[in-house]
C-alpha cells in the first residue's frame, strides 16, 4: 500500500520537519545495482470481449507522456458534464485512468482488481491481483499495458488480457511506469528499477521507497522523488547524476520543462524548480503537502498544483510566484490535467470536481461526485472525463449534448 496511505498526515509532517536541510548534494546515497529479473507465474485474467474502437491516444501513460506535463490531446467539458457511465469496483480507486490506443481505460482498485473497461462503462476484461493497485498502468504504442501493485509485481499485459510477462520489484510497485524512446520502463518500487520491453531487469538504482511515476527528459535521465526527502536524476545506464534534499517524503511526480529543468511537490509543502543540473531556482510554499503531479501550460509560463491544504493553485512557473488560489472543502492529493482549452481539471476530497481555467483561476465549473477524489483524471476522446472515487467508482462525465 502506498507509504501515505498507511501513515496518518501528523506523522508524516513530523517526519518532514526533521529531515535534513534542503539542496543540491552531487550523487547523493543512491547507486544502481544490475541484476537480471525472474518471471514469476500469476492469475490468468477473465475472459476477453473483443470489441474494435476507433484508434485513440490521448493520455496512454501517467502524465500523458514521459515528461509528464499534464496535457491532455483534447477538450473537456465546457460546462458541468452528467453522467454517461458508471463502472463500480469494490473498493477505493486511488490509481488514476489511462486510456490505450483503441480507447479502452486501463485502472486498478485497492481491491486489487486491474480493468480494461470500454467507454460505455462495460468490463472487457479483469485480472485480480493478490494485494490492493494504488498504480497508473502505461500503454505502449506496440499495444503492452503494465501495471504494478502491492503483491511486489509489474505485470505486462496484452489488450486482450493475456499476461506476457511479471517482473519481480521485491517491494510494492505504487509508481504508475514510464516508459522511454528506446522502450525501456521505468517503474518506482525500493528505489528506481529500469526494465527492458521483455521483462528483465536492466538496473535497479537504491533509494528509498518510490510513490511518483519517473519522468524522462529528452536526453535520457530519469527524474525522481523517494520517501528518503530526495529528487534524484539518473543517466539512463543508471548513473547517478545529482540528487536534490527537501524538507520531507516526495511522493508526487516531477514535470519535465523544456529546457529540463524539473518542478516537484514535496511534503514539506514546497513546490520546487530545479535546473537541469540539479541546483534550485526557486520554492513555494503551497501551505501543505503536495502529493501528486504538476499540470504546465503549453508555453510553460504556468503551473497548477494541488495541496494537502485544500487548495489548487497557479503558479508563475518562470518567476516561482502564485498568481491565483482556488479553496476547496478538502485537501487536494490529485494531480490537475490540462485541457486543449486550459481548463484544469482536479477533483479534491471534499467530493467535487473542478474545472479552473489556468489563466486567472476562475471556476468555470464544478461537479459534486459524491465521495472523496484522490484519482487524476483523463480525457477521452469526445471530451469525457473518466475518473475514481474514494468509493470505488469510476466515473465518465460528458457534457451534455
Amino acid at each position: 500500500m502506498s507509504w501515505c496511505s498507511k501513515t496518518c498526515l501528523a506523522v508524516l509532517w513530523a517526519l518532514a520537519a526533521a529531515s535534513a536541510a534542503c539542496g543540491p548534494t552531487g550523487q547523493g546515497a543512491g547507486r544502481a545495482e544490475p541484476e537480471m529479473s525472474r518471471e514469476d507465474a500469476a492469475t490468468p485474467p477473465a475472459a476477453v470481449e473483443p470489441e474494435v474502437e476507433p484508434p485513440n491516444v490521448p493520455f496512454a501513460m501517467f502524465g500523458g507522456g514521459p515528461d509528464h506535463l499534464n496535457h491532455s490531446r483534447v477538450a473537456g467539458p465546457s460546462k458541468v458534464p452528467v453522467h454517461s457511465a458508471r463502472f463500480r469496483t469494490g473498493a477505493r480507486v486511488f490509481a488514476s485512468p489511462v486510456i490505450g490506443p483503441d480507447g479502452t481505460v486501463y485502472v486498478g482498485s485497492i481491491d486489487g482488481t486491474f480493468n480494461a473497461i470500454r467507454r460505455d462503462g462495460k468490463l472487457r476484461w479483469s485480472y485480480v491481483c493478490p494485494e490492493s493497485i494504488f498504480a497508473p498502468a502505461a500503454v505502449s504504442q506496440t499495444g503492452s499495458v503494465y501495471v504494478g501493485g502491492d503483491d511486489d509485481n509489474l505485470v505486462c499485459f496484452g489488450t486482450d488480457g493475456s499476461i506476457r510477462w511479471t517482473y519481480r520489484a521485491g517491494h510494492d510497485v505504487d509508481s504508475a511506469p514510464a516508459i522511454g524512446e528506446n522502450g525501456i520502463i521505468y517503474v518506482g518500487s525500493d528505489g528506481l528499477h529500469a526494465v527492458s520491453s521483455s521483462g528483465k531487469r536492466r538496473w535497479r538504482f537504491i533509494a528509498g521507497h518510490v510513490n511518483g511515476s519517473p519522468a524522462v527528459r529528452e536526453d535520457g535521465a530519469i527524474i525522481f522523488g523517494s520517501h528518503d526527502h530526495r529528487v534524484y536524476a539518473v543517466d539512463r545506464d543508471g548513473t547517478a547524476l545529482w540528487s536534490f534534499g527537501t524538507g520531507g517524503p516526495v511522493e508526487g511526480t516531477a514535470a519535465i520543462l523544456e529546457d529540463g529543468d524539473a518542478m516537484i511537490g514535496s511534503f514539506d509543502g514546497f513546490v520546487y524548480r530545479l535546473a537541469a543540473t540539479g541546483g534550485m531556482r526557486w520554492k513555494v510554499d503551497t501551505g501543505g503537502p503536495v502529493l501528486g503531479g504538476i499540470a504546465v501550460s503549453q508555453d510553460g509560463g504556468i503551473a497548477v498544483v494541488g495541496s494537502m491544504s485544500s487548495r489548487i493553485i497557479g503558479l508563475d512557473a518562470r518567476k516561482g510566484k502564485v498568481m491565483w488560489e482556488v479553496e476547496t472543502g478538502g485537501p487536494v492529493r490529485a494531480t490537475p490535467l490540462l485541457d486543449t482549452a486550459g481548463i484544469a481539471f482536479v477533483g479534491s476530497r471534499d467530493g467535487y470536481m473542478y474545472a479552473i481555467d489556468h489563466r486567472d483561476g476562475r471556476v468555470v465549473w464544478r461537479s459534486d461526485l459524491g465521495a472523496q477524489i484522490d484519482s487524476s483524471v483523463a480525457i477521452a476522446g469526445g471530451g469525457t472525463l473518466i475518473v475514481g472515487d474514494d468509493e470505488g467508482v469510476i466515473h465518465f462525465l460528458s457534457e451534455d449534448k
